[in-house]
Order: structure tokens, then C-alpha cells, then sequence
């Protein structure tokens, strides 16, 4: 009876190892055919929990840029609008510029003015773009609303709102992804400071305004400047504030007009009878400019008065030059943006699978080595299982 169950013994601890070995080898052959070292869950769950993390942060990188590209093509497409309406406005400039030239026809001031009104419609055109999905690009956050009307008196009206639309393309960094037309466009700052002239010059006069400034904000007033000759080759000036004379007093170039925290710089040959009439403006707007400069055109040629006009304008088309150059740079700006944030998730995302592949990936060099040796123990085991099934007591009677 105790031989029978040793035997048995034996036998079955022969079996379980046979068993054991083929599992190894078959587990072997099955990580040779899948490249892959973890096969199951239950395997290692610690690393099957890295590995489920890495894919959960490879999935948002792959959002975030899915994101990028998505920014990148709507600020590219930003970017040529701008640089158009640029060129729109240094076109303007020298037209206007040209027209100050005294040697010009009426003729030639008509033709220039049916230039300028051409460069108004392409404008508006192309502040009105809407992209491939439909959504008009300078509307704000107002996208399926068309931004910019003009009326019959050729005056401009913004119906978009002064946001922007932003996308997060990191989970720290949020890029904006348009810019407002309001803020593009009809929020210039004022090249003249806190006021916009109006000029009544007498015939010849060079008079021009170069700034006028106020230090105090709730000053809303309108001023107008008179200049009359004193008779001792020096001008004086009497200014009104809103009609009422507040002061007069002799003019010195050096000085300019001061009154309380309004400081008026002047430059230019003064005539006797001349006079600036200056409104608080702190912005200006490109298409209020273009309607001026078609307006003053159609002025005579030798009327100062519409030169002086022109020389503002001019101003004011340099500075929507200036003020769509910086908008531009902050678009470029935000594409390099765009790149080093691509490079960066580009970077995690080798960093993320090179850690996935330490957990994840077959060492092939190894993994032969354990089959090789797993396979040369159920060869042993099976050896030693065909001798241990033919043992009996009658072998040895």
C-alpha cells in the first residue's frame, strides 16, 4: 500500500513539473510572437498601472497637439490678413502723401481719391474673411457674426466683441487663437496724443499740430487755439475751452500752449489768423482715416487748411502701420509659441514611450535565453515523465 502511494507521489510531481515547463514555453513562444513582455494584467499589475498612466498622458499630448496644428492654421491665416491690411495702410500713406504735393491737378487729387475708395472696399473685404469652417476671423468670440458694415455715409460699424478665443495647447499654457477687429483696426492709438486736430489755416500757412496732451483724464473739453500776430515778428494766441476764452498769452515754439495739465506742442510757419480746433480722442480708426482722406480729396489743391488735414491723416495712417506691425509680431510671437510648446510635447512624448517600452517591450536577447533554457527543461521533465509512467513494483519481482 505505501509503495503505491509513493509511486503515485511521483508520478503526479513529474506531471505538475511537465505542466509547468510547457506553460513557460508557451508563454515564452507567445511573448517571441507579440514583441510583448507583459502579456496580461495579472502579470505585473504595478506596471500595467504605469502602463495605463503613460497611455493616459500620451492620449492628452496627442490632444494638445491635434490643438497646436489646429492654432497654427487659423494664426498663419491671421498673420496674411494683417500683413495685407498693412500694406493697405502704407498704400494709403503714400497716396495721401502724394496728394499733399502742391504740383497735382484736380484731376490727378480725383484720380488718387477713386484709388483710396478702391483700398476701403478691398479693406472692408478683407476684414470680413471668414475662414474654411465659415467663422468670420477679426468678429471676436462672435465668430458667425459678420463684424464690419458700412453705411451709405461710408462710415464703418463694428458689431463683434473685443474677446478672444483661446486654446489650451499645454495643461499650464493657453493661446489665443484670433484677435478683435476693434482692436485691430478702429483702436489705433492716437499719433497725437490725448486730442485730433482740426485745422482752419489762412492761405499759405504751414501750421501743423505735433501733440497735445492732458494729465487729467476727466478733462473732456474741446479747445481751439486762434493765432494773431503781436507785430514784433512774434505770434500770440488766445484758447478757448469750449467756447469760452481761458487764456491768452504770447506764443513761444520752444513752450507750446500750456493750460492747467493740457500741454499743446506746435510746429510750422505761423500766419496771422490761423486756428486748431482739438477734440479728445485717445484712438483712431483706419477706416474713419480712409473716409477722410477721401473726403479732404476732393478739396482744392491750395487750400491749407485741407493740407493741414491731409499732414494728420498721413500721421494716422502711420501709426495703423505701426500699431498692424505690432499686432503681426504678437501673432508671430505666438506661433514660436506654438513650436517650442510641439517640440516640447514631441520630446515628452519619446520620454513616455521609451518608459512604456522598459515596461511593455520584449527583451528579444533575453527572452530567447529563457526559452531556450525553458525549452531544454520540459525536454528533461518530459524524459524524466516517460520513465516515471512505466515504473511499477512488477519491475522489480
Amino acid at each position: 500500500m505505501l509503495n503505491r502511494i509513493s509511486s503515485f507521489h511521483n508520478y503526479q510531481s513529474v506531471q505538475n513539473d511537465l505542466r509547468r515547463q510547457e506553460n513557460k514555453v508557451h508563454h515564452n513562444q507567445e511573448q517571441l510572437a507579440s514583441g510583448k513582455k507583459l502579456l496580461k494584467p495579472s502579470q505585473d499589475p504595478l506596471a500595467t498601472h504605469y502602463i495605463q498612466n503613460i497611455g493616459q498622458q500620451s492620449e492628452q499630448i496627442r490632444q494638445y497637439t491635434d490643438s497646436i496644428v489646429l492654432v497654427r492654421n487659423r494664426l498663419e491665416h491671421q498673420e496674411v490678413m494683417i500683413s495685407n491690411a498693412e500694406s493697405f495702410a502704407d498704400e494709403a500713406k503714400r497716396s495721401v502723401m502724394e496728394m499733399i504735393n502742391g504740383s497735382l491737378s484736380p484731376e490727378d487729387r480725383q484720380a488718387k481719391a477713386r484709388e483710396l475708395e478702391e483700398l476701403a472696399t478691398n479693406l472692408l473685404n478683407l476684414v470680413n474673411t471668414q475662414d474654411e469652417a465659415g467663422n468670420y476671423t477679426f468678429a471676436g468670440t462672435k465668430p458667425k457674426n459678420q463684424p464690419f458694415f458700412r453705411d451709405n455715409a461710408n462710415n464703418v460699424s463694428y458689431m463683434g466683441d473685443g474677446y478672444q478665443r483661446k486654446i489650451k495647447i499645454s495643461n499650464s499654457t493657453e493661446v489665443a487663437i484670433n484677435d478683435p477687429g476693434n482692436k485691430l483696426f478702429m483702436e489705433i492709438d492716437n499719433p497725437f496724443g490725448d486730442y485730433t486736430p482740426s485745422y482752419e489755416l489762412q492761405s499759405g500757412s504751414e501750421l501743423l499740430m505735433e501733440s497735445a496732451k492732458n494729465g487729467d483724464p476727466s478733462d473732456n473739453s474741446v479747445y481751439k487755439a486762434t493765432f494773431v500776430d503781436m507785430g514784433n515778428g512774434q505770434f500770440g494766441y488766445q484758447l478757448e475751452q469750449n467756447g469760452a476764452v481761458v487764456k491768452a498769452a504770447t506764443f513761444d515754439p520752444a513752450v507750446g500752449i500750456e493750460f492747467n495739465d493740457l500741454t499743446i506742442k506746435m510746429r510750422g510757419q505761423i500766419t496771422a489768423g490761423d486756428s486748431i480746433e482739438i477734440s479728445p480722442k485717445k484712438t483712431i480708426s483706419i477706416f474713419d482715416s480712409l473716409k477722410d482722406a477721401i473726403d479732404v480729396s476732393k478739396e482744392s489743391v491750395s487750400d491749407a487748411s485741407s493740407t493741414g488735414e491731409l499732414h494728420r491723416i498721413t500721421e494716422e495712417f502711420h501709426a495703423a502701420f505701426i500699431h498692424l506691425n505690432k499686432a503681426r509680431t504678437d501673432v508671430g510671437a505666438r506661433l514660436s509659441t506654438l513650436d517650442i510648446q510641439e517640440n516640447q510635447h514631441e520630446d515628452f512624448q519619446l520620454s513616455l514611450a521609451k518608459s512604456k517600452s522598459n515596461f511593455e517591450d520584449l527583451d528579444y536577447a533575453e527572452a530567447i535565453i529563457d526559452f531556450t533554457e525553458n525549452s531544454r527543461a520540459l525536454q528533461a521533465s518530459q524524459q524524466a515523465f516517460g520513465k516515471t509512467k512505466d515504473l511499477t513494483l512488477f519491475n522489480y519481482i
